[in-house]
């Protein structure tokens, strides 16, 4: 089956990568759970969870919350294997019906073919007001750099990394106690709070490009 954007349903299944601890990716799945006021008919429907890293520890973390979430392991470590990956996951995304590919913690790079196949339906969260500070370390490069403000933003994936269209940002303020250990842990909170938002945002299309 060749995929096209015409394959995809306007539908709310929604498939979340993952690489690491799993943070953002948990706190997810927790909310289209668990909050009351997401189950209706707009509410984002998580289907299953990739992983390109065997030990991540996300994995087990998604299978002790929930046991009607697929995980799937597809290495995914270095360059050579990309191509192996990205066909792996769209048999996944096909066999799934998937309509949003939320990136949570996912540490690599997408070829620019795979994402030219998915225009708009693959989001991802970055630790900065971007366009400021693309890339990684984000949250060192904002605190390095004496900036006052910094923040959260939720985008669109492209073909240009960390240059996709914003759907939502939140500002972070960086005051004068702040250490890069306490700025981290305020990036993350906001990185629960509103991630969940900007999928809400798509799935009401409350949200244009």
């Amino acid at each position: 089956m060749t995929l096209n954007k015409n394959n995809l349903q306007d539908n709310k299944n929604c498939i979340i990568l993952a690489s690491g601890n799993g943070s953002n990716a948990l706190n997810i799945i927790n909310y289209f759970l668990t909050s009351k006021k997401n189950k209706g008919i707009n509410s984002i429907n998580i289907v299953a969870v990739v992983s390109n890293v065997a030990t991540a520890p996300v994995i087990e973390k998604v299978k002790k919350l929930t046991t009607f979430i697929p995980v799937f392991v597809i290495p995914f470590n270095n360059s050579s294997e990309r191509a192996i990956f990205e066909s792996e996951l769209e048999k996944i995304i096909i066999n799934y019906n998937i309509g949003l590919i939320v990136l949570a913690g996912f540490m690599k790079v997408l070829s620019k073919e795979f994402v030219a196949k998915f225009p708009y339906k693959i989001i991802n969260i970055h630790p900065s007001l971007l366009p400021s500070f693309k890339g990684k370390d984000a949250i060192k490069k904002a605190y390095d750099y004496g900036v006052k403000y910094t923040g959260v933003t939720i985008h669109y994936v492209t073909e240009e990394v960390d240059s996709g269209p914003i759907i939502l940002q939140e500002v972070v303020k960086i005051e004068e106690s702040d250490n890069i250990l306490s700025l981290e842990a305020k990036i993350h909170k906001v990185e629960h709070e509103i991630y969940p938002i900007a999928l809400e945002m798509l799935a009401n299309k409350t949200h244009k490009v």
